[in-house]
């Protein structure tokens, strides 16, 4: 089975809005059906996040701990505390995926969640590290990984790209995701065993993926 899925969700490229996946889960928005995300080998779980499809916005995870804002509703956090344990962060930036980078070694946090970083450190018992990528304190949106690569933003920096590869542990090159568009986050969902892109991603753009994702 190839290891590659280009993909829309109704239409919308973006599908890396709709969820994320690690190594023993993927979780997608009920816009989406799990049999769509068969690339990435693991269960595939459909929930919302306060009533709304966006899982790729709100929340961030790695193979065992989700980070979501506290506007999840009770039903909902249940719901995905049966795929891992969840903290719930009490913060007006509620659009966790967007300011968060992590995999199962390390994480990164947009300056705007400076003051969880020791909460969020305690619950994943990894090394976190507050920081932009590409000037940018979107972290979450600017960057995609797994547990072998990470595909950032061009205009991520040298010594950004050495952060994320020090606190990430893997190897880190820039890259861009629907012809074009320097968020990646937006449109891939990636683990171990593949990843999904958006529709409109080109060949050269899915050849540096399958590269940096260590694929190939």
């Amino acid at each position: 089975m190839p290891h590659i899925k280009k993909i829309n969700f109704y239409g919308d490229p973006n599908i890396g809005l709709y969820g994320f996946a690690s190594d023993s889960y993927s979780l997608v928005g009920n816009i989406t059906k799990p049999s769509q995300l068969d690339v990435l080998g693991v269960p595939a779980t459909s929930v919302t996040i306060a009533n709304t499809y966006l899982l790729g916005i709100f929340a961030a995870g790695n193979s065992e701990k989700i980070i979501l804002p506290d506007i999840i509703r009770e039903q909902e956090r249940r719901a995905i505390e049966k795929v891992a344990d969840t903290l719930a962060l009490d913060t007006r930036f509620t659009a966790i995926g967007n300011l968060v980078l992590l995999n199962d070694s390390g994480c990164i946090i947009s300056p705007l969640l400076r003051r969880y970083k020791s909460s969020i450190e305690a619950f994943l018992s990894l090394p976190v590290s507050v920081s932009n990528i590409a000037g940018l304190k979107v972290v979450g949106s600017a960057a995609v990984c797994n547990n072998n690569g990470c595909l950032v933003h061009p205009n991520t920096t040298e010594k950004e790209i050495e952060i994320i590869e020090s606190v990430l542990g893997v190897t880190t090159d820039i890259g861009t995701v629907n012809f074009g568009s320097p968020f990646v986050r937006s449109g891939i969902i990636v683990n171990k065993n593949g990843f999904l892109v958006g529709d409109q991603t080109s060949g050269p753009e899915a050849i540096r993926m399958d590269e940096v994702f260590g694929f190939i």
